[in-house]
């Protein structure tokens, strides 16, 4: 790690004494993404804010969306929620006006993970499945199906276990496509779970209509 930070450091000198703004701000994104790898929040917040201020100073539209993002997944990183989700918006704000589907899709995702981070669990699940939406769009079957397993989780956590089934039985049938897959076995049992307990509330909802008549 850092052998890349060196050449990086190298790279940026490179581009500062070429004067190209763009190899400059590319290079200071690039070196805060290896710095938050590193563990090292501020400087990393420190160069993807110099990033941002040069790709607005050439309003390169893509990489201020891209700044933005990177800067709104530190602050969320270092439990700043609030500043996070003022970043994330202002990428989806960008990429909205430039219908960049796969970065919205991103997006998206990360603005869900942001409320889940805040407890509100409805508008992780509304930003979840705009990024579901965006990726059967694109139809990239791989994040589809890590959509169906984000909003799994999501409908677990919030306890509702119909919806949750609803996507499990999703996510089986895209992964019946994929042979010998790992989680499969998981996948079924849950779905087995699911189904059993929908089926003892029945029941027990059959009970209670069949007494109800009973009595009047």
């Amino acid at each position: 790690m850092d052998e890349k930070l060196n050449l990086a450091k190298v790279s940026l000198k490179k581009y500062k004494e070429l004067n190209d703004l763009n190899g400059v701000a590319k290079e200071y994104s690039n070196i805060g993404q290896i710095l938050k790898d590193m563990g090292d929040l501020d400087g990393a917040l420190y160069h993807d804010r110099k990033a941002l201020d040069i790709q607005t100073e050439l309003n390169d539209k893509t990489g201020m969306s891209i700044d933005y993002n990177n800067i709104g997944t530190i602050l969320q990183v270092k439990g700043d929620l609030d500043g996070s989700l003022y970043h994330a918006r202002k990428a989806l704000d960008i990429q909205t006006e430039l219908n960049d589907k796969a970065r919205l899709a991103v997006i998206y995702n990360n603005i869900g993970q942001i409320y889940q981070d805040k407890g509100d669990l409805d508008e992780s699940i509304n930003y979840a499945k705009l990024a579901l939406r965006m990726d059967e769009e694109l139809k990239d079957m791989f994040q589809v199906a890590t959509d169906y397993f984000n909003l799994i989780s999501l409908y677990y956590l919030r306890g509702d276990y119909r919806e949750e089934l609803v996507y499990l039985k999703k996510l089986k049938q895209l992964l019946d496509r994929v042979p010998n897959y790992s989680k499969m076995d998981y996948i079924i049992k849950r779905i087995n779970e699911l189904d059993n307990k929908s089926l003892i509330f029945l029941k027990k909802h059959l009970k209670l209509h069949d007494l109800t008549d009973f009595l009047h």
